[in-house]
């Protein structure tokens, strides 16, 4: 039988302390970069990944890892779901998905079934109408690791992976002005989550440094189709109208293009709309909706892989990491 491979093998090759390549995997800024590249070269080479069974046999756990899920019917979410279960399997580790529906008491109920069941760890994205994280608290109380993805609470001491929203949308407004928009709007949503807040800030900063002078932000009341035509209305309801739209995600641009072809206004000759998350329905819009799309396989290897750490050393300390996004320049923009 193949001997698994361990942190200390992976240490006696290099020729260093397994304390350091503990350190490098679980993303210490004490190891040294060149360090930590030849550790992650050397534990490439020998085909390592964390035992996590025999970790959890010894804690009294089981091998299986859960995730907290706000909405399932989300193309988002489905696709990370079946990626990230493809990937779990092939590490021997099972997984348990459950769906919140946006409700904090259910988030709760499922933490506590989670922890009579003695799950190795959770990952969870917050639901919209979460406004405190207290009851994610429950699972630090039993030792079971957890870490945050996409929608994160506003102020946690856990680990996050979030993405790079500030370098986007000075994307993006840069890209706008290129084409001659000179009066770019937002439409933002209140949600309780980092994510819509960075947004909206990541739009004022930047038609800050773009040096525009208008500035105009109408928040949805939700984050769907109809809450983008309503708040397409309320843009243009003064005589101070834009000549391009940034919104929240997809759905909402998809509902401001919707207001728009309504009112004979020309997309993008008059305005152009721009949205987030790479929304399959925005292929079949007329035009093609520009949006900021992200690799789910990064994401996926990422937070699988950041659990499983956090799992394997009983560490959950906090490490925020930052994901790229892609601006996806189709017809709207």
């Amino acid at each position: 039988m193949k001997k698994d491979i361990t942190i200390k093998d992976i240490a006696q090759k290099l020729g260093i302390h397994h304390a350091t390549v503990s350190r490098a995997l679980k993303g210490s800024k004490k190891v040294k970069e060149e360090t930590r590249n030849r550790i992650l070269e050397e534990v490439r080479n020998m085909g390592y990944t964390p035992n996590l069974l025999a970790q959890n046999f010894r804690n009294g756990r089981t091998n299986i890892i859960s995730f907290i899920i706000p909405d399932l019917k989300h193309h988002f979410f489905s696709r990370l779901i079946s990626c990230i279960t493809e990937l779990a399997r092939e590490k021997g580790v099972l997984v348990m998905i459950f769906q919140s529906n946006d409700n904090p008491e259910v988030e709760r109920d499922i933490i506590q079934l989670l922890i009579s069941m003695r799950v190795a760890g959770v990952a969870a994205s917050v639901g919209l109408r979460t406004q405190t994280t207290t009851h994610f608290n429950l699972l630090a109380e039993e030792n079971i690791p957890l870490v945050f993805f996409d929608r994160v609470p506003q102020s946690t001491l856990l680990p996050t992976i979030t993405l790079d929203n500030h370098k986007a949308m000075k994307q993006v407004v840069a890209e706008l002005v290129l084409r001659g928009k000179k009066r770019i709007a937002y439409i933002s949503y209140h949600g309780y989550t980092t994510i819509f807040s960075d947004r909206l800030n990541a739009y004022r900063d930047a038609i800050h440094e773009s040096g525009l002078d208008f500035e105009k932000v109408v928040e949805a009341e939700q984050i769907f189709i109809a809450d983008g035509y309503k708040a397409a209305s309320c843009l243009f309801q003064d005589r101070d109208t834009p000549d391009a739209i940034i919104c929240i995600n997809d759905e909402v641009a998809i509902g401001v293009l919707r207001f728009l072809k309504e009112k004979r206004i020309s997309v993008p000759d008059e305005v152009s709309v721009v949205g987030f998350d790479d929304n399959p329905m925005g292929l079949v819009c007329e035009p093609e909706l520009a949006t900021f799309s992200q690799s789910i396989e990064l994401l996926s290897h990422t937070l699988l892989d950041l659990l499983l750490h956090a799992i394997e050393y009983q560490e959950n300390e906090k490490q925020d990491i930052v994901l790229p996004l892609t601006l996806e320049l189709r017809d709207s923009l």
